[in-house]
């Protein structure tokens, strides 16, 4: 069995070993470092990338109203709606995610939509906000080819906001008001 002064010297001499080896492995560290870099990076490009997005060629009223249809397709449980002068964001949740959908004007007629799903900080779900895109574009066909007109005014599905025929919503998107919904 070692006695003490052997495990004091041992606990040494290992240290000094550590050090020299380091000096002949410098070649090594580089590797190393850009080795831990590019996986910091790879983490980062995840987060960041991680929200899907696509314009649209319809104004702000006619895709919110295809979001409204595909949340309720996806039974999407809207908790609020924000509106500033360009931009509306909807806050959902389903099953663990919590959803961000923005839509953002660009011009009177094109519109982007951008989906966050967030499981947690660290983790975002790029699947499902690609897939809840999907959706938004499927309804936003639906509308344009399957709902009637009336008299300048479109018909809109019960629970969705009034739009005139130009697509844009009677809801006032520019007012800075903070909408609740309890589900879409």
């Amino acid at each position: 069995m070692p006695t003490l002064k052997h495990r004091a010297v041992s606990r040494l001499i290992r240290p000094c070993l550590c050090l020299i080896s380091l000096c002949f492995l410098n070649g090594c560290a580089a590797l190393a470092v850009s080795l831990a870099g590019a996986g910091a990076g790879a983490g980062l490009s995840h987060k960041m990338g991680s929200t899907a997005s696509r314009t649209f060629s319809a104004p702000m009223g006619q895709v919110d109203g295809a979001i409204l249809l595909a949340g309720r397709k996806l039974q999407l449980q809207v908790e609020s709606v924000e509106s500033t002068e360009n931009v509306q964001t909807t806050h959902a949740k389903v099953a663990d995610l919590d959803i961000v959908m923005e839509l953002e004007t660009l011009s009177p007629s094109l519109t982007r939509v951008s989906v966050t799903a967030r499981k947690d900080f660290f983790r975002n779900d790029l699947a499902t906000a690609q897939e809840i895109v999907t959706q938004v574009e499927q309804a936003l066909h639906t509308l344009a080819s399957g709902t009637p007109q009336t008299g300048g005014a479109r018909v809109s599905p019960a629970g969705f906001p009034p739009t005139t025929a130009d697509g844009a919503s009677m809801r006032n998107p520019k007012s800075g008001a903070k909408l609740a919904r309890n589900a879409i």
